[in-house]
């Protein structure tokens, strides 16, 4: 490859993160030359998805290298079952549940049959769901990049409320179906609802004119909501704490509301396999308008020189080569510290953890796809999202689930995200096939992530340097900063115009066939 490489570029990329990769989608497609480097040998970075065994050595990578315990900290995997589980003993077990008819035979779980299954795993570092309407589908949809990826719709969205997980009514359909809700709460709730919906933050005489200085709580006790309703509002639809401010909470919400009916009874998609396939999608449409990829390519150093005519060039050592292009567009954690201006601001850290059971937190008629908003169990403690993919969703071998927890940090991932996951999984480690109100936790994995979240610049006009997951629930951070990177690469120029279909595409050796014309009669309609 160093021999074939070329040394100059317009744009060169370094990191397959989320933002990068639509940043590289999107100059490569407009016609700009592309180089896209990344030092791992897998696409994604932060944002990637893991099979079971490359997760192990994600695992030990960032045990044994300081600089990844950078980004990366306070690791804490546990096992819950056995090495090797006797095959005798699993199949005495089967045939006593068998013969109680009280329901179907599981499979018992050890780590060697993890090992052995190791591929059907699609685990991710960030998780994250896409709004029907938000800004990601819109844009996947826009650029026809949608083709190269699959969704599934979350099925139901879960409260934690009176000590018991509660499904939260998301249509106006479920408002009124549920009983957990009064007559006279479903008509204060549709009203307040519907003032939300028409919520317009460029009309100064809006109604919540008023609620800069408050909080949302403050608001929807304002308009008269009934407990129950405040914490289906607050903490399972804004995803909120009591301290949320009022207007972040009405744009919660209006998120939320606007995307309902688009594509299932709730108003998020999953993808296929895993968050980390979306950065790659983008990659996809990068090479396929010509862009350069080289994994396993570390950079050694980053500098910038003045060239003819005061032109600034970024010049890029790696391998022993150097690199020049006009514009480098580098992940926040590959990016020399030097060449960062203003220095990032300290902001909250991440609290993650990844569990994997064998069964959903919540029985359900079909495999559940499901999204659960933890309200705060201390005054101290922020929200916690709980996202949970089953077998369908190609995240896991059947018969298991895995369940993703995000936190803002307070103390470790483990302190902070311990307690939620103790009330919806049985952690005892005890026998598999015994019966349980909660399913089974077979692994645990407890870490922190620098939130490297914060828009930051380049020293110079020709580095950018993207930004980092957050802890949010969605991708429009990503989404947004990677088009005002664009825009100042290639101002005046679109932002991922569609890209054409492969039957579309029209080569210049290839004459374009003509209208056919169906018998002799010369006034037929032609047909395409």
């Amino acid at each position: 490859m160093d021999d074939d490489l070329p040394t100059d570029f317009q744009v060169i990329v370094v990191g397959t993160g989320m933002v990068e990769s639509i940043v590289a989608a999107a100059c490569s497609r407009i016609g700009k030359n592309v180089l896209h480097l990344d030092s791992s040998d897998h696409y994604g970075g932060l944002w990637a998805s893991y099979n079971f065994d490359g997760l192990q050595k994600f695992i030990k990578e960032v045990n044994s290298d300081p600089k990844r315990q950078l980004q990366v900290y306070n690791l804490s995997e546990k096992w819950y079952i056995e090495k090797d589980s006797p095959q005798e003993k699993q199949e005495d077990d089967e045939n006593k549940t068998e013969d109680s008819k009280s329901e179907p035979s599981k499979k018992v779980w050890s780590q060697a049959s993890f090992a052995t299954e190791y591929r059907k795993f699609n685990i991710d570092m960030t998780p994250k769901l896409l709004f029907s309407r938000g800004p990601l589908v819109e844009l996947l949809i826009s650029s026809n990049i949608a083709r190269y990826a699959e969704f599934r719709c979350v099925t139901r969205v879960l409260t934690w409320l009176n000590d018991k997980l509660m499904p939260v009514p998301c249509s106006r359909a479920d408002v009124f179906a549920t009983e957990a809700v009064s007559i006279v709460e479903k008509r204060m709730l549709m009203k307040m609802l519907t003032s939300i919906v028409g919520y317009n933050e460029e009309e100064m005489n809006n109604e919540f004119k008023d609620w800069n200085d408050k909080t949302f709580k403050e608001y929807l006790e304002h308009k008269g909501l009934t407990p129950n309703l405040i914490h289906y509002v607050l903490f399972a639809i804004a995803g909120g704490t009591n301290k949320m401010p009022c207007l972040e909470g009405v744009k919660e919400c209006k998120k939320f509301l606007m995307s309902l009916g688009r594509y299932g009874n709730t108003p998020f998609l999953w993808p296929m396999y895993g968050s980390g396939e979306l950065p790659q999608c983008f990659c996809r449409l990068c090479a396929v308008f010509g862009g350069v990829y080289c994994l396993n390519r570390p950079i050694d150093k980053v500098a910038t020189k003045t060239v003819d005519e005061g032109k600034t060039v970024v010049t890029i050592d790696s391998k022993s080569k150097t690199l020049n292009c006009d514009h480098l567009v580098i992940g926040i954690n590959e990016c020399p510290k030097e060449m960062i201006s203003p220095e990032p601001a300290e902001s909250c850290d991440i609290s993650k953890a990844v569990f994997i059971t064998n069964g959903s937190i919540m029985k359900s008629e079909k495999e559940p796809l499901t999204l659960l908003r933890f309200p705060p169990l201390t005054d101290e403690d922020n929200t916690v999202t709980v996202l949970e993919v089953g077998p369908a969703t190609g995240s896991c071998p059947k018969g298991l689930f895995v369940v993703y927890f995000i936190t803002k940090k307070v103390k470790t991932a483990e302190s902070d995200l311990k307690p939620y996951a103790e009330r919806i999984f049985d952690m005892s480690g005890g026998d598999q096939l015994e019966a349980s109100e909660k399913p089974k936790c077979l692994w645990s994995l407890f870490y922190n992530v620098r939130d490297t979240s914060a828009p930051v610049s380049g020293a110079a006009d020709s580095v950018h340097v993207c930004c980092g997951p957050d802890a949010g629930l969605d991708f429009d951070r990503a989404v947004e900063q990677a088009e005002q990177i664009f825009k100042k690469i290639c101002p005046g120029e679109e932002f991922l115009p569609r890209a054409p279909d492969p039957e579309e595409i029209v080569f210049e050796d290839e004459v374009p066939r003509g209208p056919e014309f169906r018998g002799d009669d010369a006034d037929a309609e032609p047909q395409q």
